[in-house]
C-alpha cells in the first residue's frame, strides 16, 4: 500500500510539473522574441530585395547586348538581302549616340560611288531603338558602321579593324564589350 501511495505522489508531482510547463509554454512571445524575429525578417527581406534588383539589372544588361547584336545582324542581312533591286540604298548601317541612342540607317546616295558611308542625317534613318533606362553606353569607339553589298564591304567610322561598344548598368556595377570587327564579325565578353 505504501509503494502505491509512493506512485501516486510520484505521478501527481509529475503531472504538476508538466502543467506548470504547459502553462509556461503557452503564454505567447516576450516583446523582445518579437522585435528579433521582426528584425531577422527584415534584414532577410533587404537581403532578398537587393539580391533581385541586382539580378535584375544584369538581365537587362544581357537583353541590350543581344538586342544590339541583333541590330547589327540586321542591318548586315538587310544590305545582302537588298543588293540588284531597283530603288535601294547604298547600303545600310548602324549608328550609335551616346548616352542611350542606336538606329538603323539606309545610306542614301544619288551615286553610291560617291556616298559618305556614314549616317547623315533624319532623312536615313530605317528605325530608331533606346537602351533600357537603366543602361546607358559606357565607352563607343564608333558612331557608324555600315554594311555596302554584295559582300558586304564593312565600314567602321572613325576607320578601324576592330570596334567596341561598351554598355553598363547606370549605377557602374556591371558592363559588357561588344566588338565588332572590320571583317564584320560580332563578338561579345
Amino acid at each position: 500500500m505504501r509503494i502505491c501511495t509512493n506512485m501516486n505522489t510520484n505521478f501527481t508531482n509529475i503531472i504538476r510539473v508538466i502543467r506548470g510547463k504547459i502553462r509556461e509554454y503557452s503564454r505567447g512571445f516576450t516583446t523582445i522574441e518579437i522585435l528579433v524575429i521582426i528584425g531577422i525578417l527584415s534584414l532577410l527581406s533587404a537581403t532578398l530585395i537587393l539580391y533581385s534588383r541586382t539580378g535584375e539589372r544584369q538581365i537587362n544588361l544581357f537583353k541590350e547586348q543581344a538586342k544590339i547584336t541583333e541590330i547589327i545582324s540586321r542591318a548586315k542581312s538587310l544590305s545582302i538581302a537588298t543588293y540588284g533591286k531597283a530603288d535601294v540604298p547604298c547600303g545600310y548601317g548602324v549608328h550609335f549616340e551616346a548616352p542611350r541612342t542606336y538606329l538603323i540607317f539606309k545610306d542614301l546616295a544619288a551615286d553610291c560611288k560617291t556616298s559618305d558611308q556614314k549616317y547623315s542625317g533624319a532623312a536615313e534613318i530605317q528605325e530608331s531603338f533606346q537602351l533600357d533606362s537603366t543602361i546607358i553606353f559606357d565607352s563607343l569607339s564608333l558612331s557608324d558602321i555600315i554594311f555596302i553589298p554584295p559582300d558586304p564591304t564593312v565600314i567602321i567610322t572613325p576607320p578601324q579593324d576592330e570596334a567596341t561598344i561598351i554598355i553598363k548598368t547606370i549605377d557602374g556595377s556591371k558592363s559588357i564589350t561588344i566588338k565588332v570587327t572590320s571583317a564584320g564579325q560580332i563578338s561579345t565578353e
